[in-house]
């Protein structure tokens, strides 16, 4: 059996860019198990874009970081993590997001206000798609 390095630097790289904890491929008699430590520097956070404020409030824009479902509650019968005018503490969960099977629960880095929510549960979205609108607090 010959081995194809360049597949496996593919399967890698494409398990770095999507964030996956976890990565299962079979092709014929190849089997490839790749696994990555969720605590990595590579592991998804969100991106937060600071649009220009004519008012001075510290609003924020949180951004997808890559291509998934996007969900705001833990199940279909449950409450959203977050509403409109909740105040989130660092580590608290913003939202759920769904790549490859692989579930993640999306935390907030800061202490902030819930403006808006910009997309609707079980949305598709992309890296760069608006999500949240928020305003950061003092810790």
């Amino acid at each position: 059996m010959t081995t194809d390095f360049s597949k496996l630097e593919s399967l890698m790289e494409q398990m770095r860019t999507l964030g996956l904890a976890e990565l299962h491929f079979e092709e014929g008699d190849t089997i490839i198990h790749l696994t990555n430590d969720v605590h990595s520097p590579h592991a998804q956070k969100p991106e937060v874009v600071t649009p220009a404020s004519e008012s001075g409030n510290a609003q924020h824009m949180i951004t997808a970081t890559m291509h998934g479902q996007f969900y705001t509650a833990p199940s279909p019968d449950e409450p959203p993590f977050v509403q409109p005018s909740d105040t989130v503490k660092a580590g608290e969960t913003l939202y759920i997001l769904e790549v490859m099977k692989t579930l993640s629960r999306i935390d907030a880095d800061f202490p902030c206000r819930i403006l808006s929510i910009l997309q609707a549960d079980g949305q598709s979205v992309e890296p760069g798609t608006p999500l949240f609108m928020i305003e950061t607090l003092d810790a």
